[in-house]
C-alpha cells in the first residue's frame, strides 16, 4: 500500500511565495539563538572579571603551588582517565569484540583526551570509529561502543549531580533567578533518571529494541551498577583535581557542584573543552567565596593537568598506534 498522501492541488496557506517554516528549522534557529545568547553572556562575564582581576596575583598563586600539590593533582587526573577508560570495557563486553583489554583502554584514553580538548564529535565519535575500525570492529558495533560510553558517562554524572543538588551542599548565589528549591527539584529528577535505569535493567521483560536499524539491548543490573560506579569515580576524581588547587578555600562538594554545572554549560555552548565557559561559571558561582586571582590560578593549573598534559600523551599514543598499524599492514604476518 502506498502511504504517500495524494496531491489534492489544494493551495498552501499564506500569500504566493510564502512557505511555512518547518518545525525542524524553527528548532534549529531557536538553538542557535539560545547558544549565541549564552556565549555572549559568557563573554560578558569573562570580560567583566578580567578587567577586575589582578593578573600579577594570578601568576603569583600559580608559582605558589608546590610539587606535592601538582603530583597529587596528576595522580587524581590519572585515576579519572583510568575510570573513563573502563567505559570501553563495558562496550567490549556488550559487543563481544576481541581487542585486548589494555588496547581497548588505550583507545578510550586517547578518545577521552581528544574529546575534552576538541569536542565529542572529534574525540568520542571520530577517533573511536577510526581506531576500532582499524582493528576490524564493524561500524554498527562501534556505534554501540560509543553509545555505551556516552550512557555510562552521563549516568554517573546524573547520580552525582542529583545527590549534590539534593544535599544542599551546593547553593545558588543570592539574587539569581534559579533558587535552591529549583536545584533540589533538578537533583531529584536526575536521581530519578538513574533509579529508572536501574529498575529497567532489573525488571524489564523486553530486553531489546530495534531503533532505526540498530538493536539496543539493556545490560544486566550488574553491568548497570558497574557503569554508574565507574562514571561516578571519573567525575569524583575530576573534582578532586580542582579541589587540590583550591584546598582550604572551598568545600569539596560545593566545588563538585560547580564543576558539574559548568560541564552542562559547556555542553550547551558547544565550545571544545568548555574553554571560557568553565571559567565563567566558576567565577560567577565562587567569586564571593574565593579570591578571583586564586580561582583563576586554580583553573589554569586544572586545565594544564587535566586537559593539556593528557592531550600531549594522547597525541604520542595515537602516533605510536598509527606507526604500529602501518607496520602490521605492511607485514600481515606480524
Amino acid at each position: 500500500m502506498n502511504s504517500e498522501r495524494p496531491n489534492t492541488g489544494a493551495p498552501s496557506s499564506g500569500p504566493p511565495g510564502f512557505s511555512r517554516p518547518r518545525p525542524a528549522k524553527l528548532r534549529l534557529w531557536g538553538r542557535r539563538i539560545l547558544t549565541t545568547g549564552f556565549l555572549l553572556l559568557v563573554a560578558w562575564l569573562l570580560f567583566t572579571h578580567a578587567r577586575r582581576t589582578d593578573w600579577e596575583a594570578v601568576w603569583a598563586a600559580l608559582a605558589g603551588y608546590d610539587l606535592t600539590q601538582i603530583a597529587i593533582a596528576c595522580l587524581l587526573a590519572a585515576c579519572s582517565y583510568l575510570a573513563y577508560a573502563s567505559y570501553d570495557l563495558f562496550g567490549r563486553y556488550y559487543v563481544g569484540h576481541r581487542i585486548p583489554v589494555a588496547r581497548t583502554m588505550s583507545i578510550a584514553f586517547i578518545c577521552c583526551a581528544f574529546t575534552l580538548n576538541l569536542g565529542a564529535l572529534i574525540g568520542s565519535i571520530g577517533f573511536r570509529y577510526k581506531l576500532y575500525s582499524q582493528r576490524g570492529v564493524g561500524k554498527g558495533d562501534v556505534a554501540h561502543i560509543v553509545g555505551m560510553s556516552i550512557t555510562t558517562n552521563w549516568l554517573g554524572y546524573s547520580l552525582l549531580a542529583g545527590l549534590v543538588f539534593l544535599s544542599g551542599n551546593f547553593s545558588i548565589p543570592a539574587g539569581w533567578a534559579a533558587s535552591d528549591a529549583l536545584m533540589k527539584l533538578l537533583g531529584g529528577a536526575l536521581v530519578a533518571v538513574v533509579v529508572g535505569y536501574w529498575l529497567l535493567c532489573m525488571f524489564a521483560q523486553k530486553r531489546s529494541w530495534n531503533i532505526r536499524g540498530q538493536v539496543i539491548t539493556l545490560p544486566s543490573i550488574r553491568m548497570a551498577l558497574l557503569q554508574i560506579a565507574a562514571s561516578a569515580a571519573h567525575w569524583l576524581f575530576m573534582g578532586g583535581v580542582v579541589f587540590t588547587f583550591l584546598y582550604g578555600h572551598v568545600g569539596y562538594f560545593s566545588l563538585l557542584g560547580v564543576l558539574l554545572l559548568s560541564s552542562i554549560a559547556g555542553l550547551i555552548a558547544h565550545v571544545p573543552g568548555a574553554l571560557g565557559v568553565l571559567e565563567a561559571v566558576f567565577l560567577a558561582l565562587l567569586a564571593d567565596t574565593v579570591a578571583p586571582a586564586q580561582l583563576l590560578a586554580a583553573l589554569i593549573a586544572y586545565r594544564a593537568v587535566f586537559y593539556l598534559l593528557p592531550l600531549l600523551i594522547a597525541v604520542v599514543a595515537y602516533v605510536l598506534n598509527e606507526i604500529s598499524m602501518k607496520r602490521i599492514s605492511s607485514d600481515p604476518q606480524q
